[in-house]
């Protein structure tokens, strides 16, 4: 059943599951999207900071995004996003790491000019198995009301 605008509540937490962060995969959407030494090159990695490769901050974005997709979004008449108000990449991911990922609702807000829509602000943590926050954003993402319901094309 499909969650709209009215039927979700500021205040309300979502833990979204969890990815573990393949070696061969990280360095392959590297290769394509951020070809840092960091993100694509063992040797070059192990001589940084770093001690070797970290994911590329938009892997684990998107990794993250896709587990709000399946664990939240999918569920409700979301219809898109503003964007992010704040990303942070507070800690690197590195092969092998398992991410943990949440998300709370601060705050809804029904749209002042259209009663077909309303919008909820979505602050999403991520974390490595030691506990250290590894990415956080914040946005706002649109939901239909039910008056927009003939909007949804989707079964639900």
């Amino acid at each position: 059943m499909v969650r709209y605008f009215e039927d979700i509540d500021a205040g309300e937490t979502h833990d979204l599951g969890s990815y573990t962060a393949d070696r061969e995969e990280l360095i392959e959407f590297a290769r394509r999207y951020d070809p840092q030494p960091i993100h694509v090159d063992p040797d070059a990695a192990a001589r940084t900071m770093f001690g070797g490769l970290i994911a590329s901050g938009w892997h684990t974005g998107g990794s993250c995004m896709a587990l709000l997709t399946e664990g939240f979004l999918n569920d409700t008449a979301s219809v898109g996003s503003f964007g992010l108000d704040e990303l942070r990449w507070r800690t690197p991911v590195r092969p092998g790491d398992t991410v943990c990922v949440t998300a709370e609702i601060p705050a809804t807000h029904p749209s002042e000019s259209r009663d077909d829509r309303g919008y909820i602000d979505i602050e999403l943590h991520a974390e490595n198995g030691d506990g250290d926050e590894v990415l956080f954003w914040d946005s706002t993402n649109i939901i239909l009301t039910r008056a927009g319901s003939d909007a949804w094309p989707f079964d639900g």
